[in-house]
Formats: C-alpha cells, sequence, structure tokens
C-alpha cells in the first residue's frame, strides 16, 4: 500500500497558532497565565483531544472489520506531564509521563468483544501507538454504557 502524506501550514504570532489543514482551520492557544489569548487549546490538551479522535476513528474501522455495533464512544482523557521538563530543566521529559484515557462505549455487544476491539485499537491507533513508543504510561479502561 501507498505511503500518505498529511501537511498543516500554521502562522504564529505571540502564543496563538493558526493551524490550516487541507479546508479545515484551527487554533492552538496557551491561556492567559501562559502569555496567550486562549482562543483555543493548548497544544497538549490538542495531543489528548487527537488522541480520542484517533481512537474512535480506529475503533470505527476496526469494529467494522469484526462485525461489531456500536452507536458512540465518550471518552474522558487526563495527560499528566512534569513542567521542569518544558521549562528546561536537563533529565525531565517536556512531554506527557502518563495518559489515561477512560471510554464508554454505547453498545449491546459482549464485554469480551468490546475487550478485542480495544485491543485492536490500542494496537493499531496511529496517536496511540507513538505515545506508547515514547515511553508515555498508557492507561487505558474500556466500559459500556
Amino acid at each position: 500500500m501507498k505511503k500518505i502524506n498529511m501537511e498543516v501550514s500554521v502562522h504564529a504570532e505571540g502564543m496563538t497558532s493558526e493551524a490550516k489543514a487541507g479546508k479545515h482551520a484551527f487554533v492552538i492557544d496557551e491561556g492567559t497565565r501562559m502569555g496567550g489569548k486562549d482562543s483555543g487549546p493548548n497544544p497538549l490538551q490538542s495531543v489528548l483531544g487527537a488522541l480520542a479522535a484517533c481512537e474512535n476513528v480506529t475503533a470505527r474501522m476496526a469494529a467494522k472489520e469484526m462485525n461489531f455495533t456500536f452507536d458512540s464512544m465518550d471518552f474522558q482523557v487526563r495527560g499528566e506531564f512534569d513542567p521542569r521538563g518544558f521549562m528546561g530543566e536537563p533529565g525531565v521529559r517536556p512531554y506527557f509521563e502518563t495518559v489515561t484515557i477512560e471510554t464508554t462505549v454505547k453498545t449491546e455487544e459482549t464485554e469480551e468483544l468490546l475487550n478485542e476491539l480495544k485491543e485492536k485499537v490500542e494496537a493499531r491507533c496511529p496517536v496511540y501507538t507513538m505515545m506508547k513508543e515514547a515511553g508515555v504510561t498508557m492507561h487505558d479502561t474500556w466500559k459500556k454504557a
């Protein structure tokens, strides 16, 4: 299969970054406490949102292959990091140490099939696997609604 290239263009002024991806635009900013305008989520919040969105897309693809049906998914995603790394302290990584994802799936399928879907998502989701390869401790729990 042919590899896919993706591109985003970003214009930044101050702490505010205006990104364009194809026909879509979005803003990533910092809160006023960090010198931003608070006009969008900060970069790490954006990563957590991207993780949930990527798990959703991956779950939809894998579910189709499994003939697994579900109506919706709800995610609560939390990330923990030590800001000293961002501030330049040597030996402290500037990215998440731990990410916790709590997923609730509205489905009539069995718990066994739900766990199988979860395993497929954890193995195939590009954002999840990228974070895991970076050494982020991932806590991913799924339950039925």
